[in-house]
């Protein structure tokens, strides 16, 4: 097994981790190779993470449920968008980046804030996650993209604790709830206008 294999292989084990705390496979959709292939493209650069890649097809087209209130996969990222994250190189002077001129962004929030790979790592399977603000900040934020990505799946486990607090208090967020499992004896309770006792599967 290659060390892109590898690096797969950690991406979808982190998100199994979700599944098995509760969080529902089908309230996210991966994108297909040739998605995939048409934003990197766009992007022009000819190649991506295998970490990332794999990232992109468990919710490259639809991530919202995982990610609330970013910019993100294929329908999400475009040549502006990268324009916008190299101003704010521009702007951040010294960084540490290698090669910026030939970044790849892959997330967006805010309109003001990023995460990028840096050009010099784009061939390697897993490499470090770097954060720009219009702020002039310029940081890593993580050591890989696994390690994002798993930073990522503890927000969406956290997820469902607050939520199932929240019902419990009698507070639902039906809309929010709705990305996860819950067990037959909460929904009746729920149903019955009864504040649950409600622990996270």
């Amino acid at each position: 097994m290659t060390d892109g294999d590898n690096a797969a292989s950690v991406v979808g084990i982190t998100f199994d981790r979700a599944v098995s705390a509760g969080f529902r496979p089908e309230a996210v959709e991966g994108a297909t190779e040739s998605e995939i292939d048409s934003m990197v493209e766009a992007q022009g650069v000819s190649h991506i993470p295998d970490a990332l890649r794999a990232v992109l097809r468990i919710l490259g087209r639809r991530w919202g449920a995982a990610m609330p209130g970013t910019v993100f996969g294929v329908h999400g990222m475009s040549e502006d968008i990268r324009e916008q994250a190299l101003w704010c190189l521009e702007e951040g002077g010294d960084h540490g980046m290698v090669d910026p001129g030939h970044l790849f962004v892959f997330s967006a929030a805010g309109g003001y804030s990023y995460l990028v790979i840096d050009g010099v790592d784009l061939e390697q399977p897993d490499p470090p996650v770097w954060l720009l603000i219009e702020s002039c900040q310029v940081k890593q934020i993580a050591n890989s993209v696994t390690e994002w990505f798993g930073r990522v799946i503890d927000e969406v486990i956290n997820e469902k604790r607050r939520l199932s607090e929240r019902r419990a208090k009698g507070r639902p967020e039906p809309a929010n709830e709705a990305n996860y499992r819950w067990s037959d004896a909460i929904n009746e309770d729920f149903g019955n206008g009864r504040p649950p006792v409600v622990t996270p599967e």
